[in-house]
Formats: structure tokens, sequence, C-alpha cells
């Protein structure tokens, strides 16, 4: 099962996808540094999360797509998240924490952290389109996969998928 299965696989599941630069012989792709805010206000950086497969996922409240696949999310870091997997839920909404509180209250999510970028400022340098977008980060932190839109996160593939990556397949 070599990386151009894995971005094969990643655009089955998730509809409309971009796998940057990825194929056969290619390499991971590194990942522009950016940051954004835990829910204290205090600066994260992706180089936190070193170490981890992380599921660096952008998202609004107000966006329909996010809030149907948020419980996913929420199920594959409760079912992964002791095996190395961090799903990194990244608010864009300007409205800030009350919103984010808000929406987790609503949907019973219990196992995210909430991250915060209300002015958007680590959009442009990942070169993201909209909401929601969600980058797979390998344990080096490049990446290794894109989804663009609504994706199936805690279905049987994906779960096969990322037990695949945590192993550093």
């Amino acid at each position: 099962m070599g990386r151009r299965f894995l971005v094969l696989l990643f655009c089955l599941l998730a509809g409309p996808c971009r796998a940057a630069a990825l194929g056969g012989e290619h390499a991971p792709v590194a990942v522009p540094a950016i940051g954004f805010t835990d829910q204290n206000g205090k600066p994260v950086s992706l180089g936190d999360f070193k170490g981890k497969v992380v599921v660096l996922d952008y998202w609004a409240t107000w966006c329909a797509p996010c809030r149907a696949e948020f419980p996913a999310l929420d199920r594959l870091q409760e079912r992964l998240g002791a095996q190395g997997l961090e799903v990194v839920a990244v608010s864009v909404d300007r409205g800030g924490r009350p919103l984010v509180d808000q929406f987790y209250g609503e949907l019973k999510i219990a196992h995210l952290a909430e991250y915060l970028d209300p002015k958007s400022e680590s959009v442009r340098p990942l070169g993201l389109r909209g909401v929601p977008t969600a980058l797979i980060l390998d344990r080096e932190g490049r990446e290794v996969g894109r989804f663009e839109g609504i994706a199936a996160w805690d279905g049987p593939e994906m779960g096969a998928l990322f037990s695949r990556l945590l192993k550093g397949g």
C-alpha cells in the first residue's frame, strides 16, 4: 500500500480532494510555519504537534458541512488520540471563542480542543480555498493528504488509513 494508493483512497472517501504533490516517488510536502491560538489565547504552532499524526481541520460554526462532519472528528480523536493522532480543529469564526464554545456545546463535542484563528492569518500560507478543509500531517509535520469538503472521518476505511499512518506507513 504505497502513497499513491493513500492519495487515491483520500480522494475517493472525501469527494473533492487535492493531495499536494504526492504520488509513488514524491516525498511528503513541507507545511509552512503557521500559528493560531488555543481556547485560552495561548499561541500554538504546528511544531507543537510534531511526533503526532495530525488532522489539521479548518472550519467555521456557520458552515453546514463543518457541522455535519464535526461529531465524526470528535469520535476520531476519542478513538485514536491515545495512539498518537491529534485532531487540531481550527475555527476561523471572527466572533472567536464564544461562538466556538456554543458550537461545541450544541454538538456535545467532548474530545477536541478548541483552536482559534479569527483573523484567518494561517489560511493563506496553507493555500486553503474554503471550509471545511483538512490537511493530514505525518509525524514529521509534513502534509500527506488534503480534503476539501466533508469527509467520513470515523468510517472503517479511514480508521484503517490512520492506523497505517500511526504505525509509520
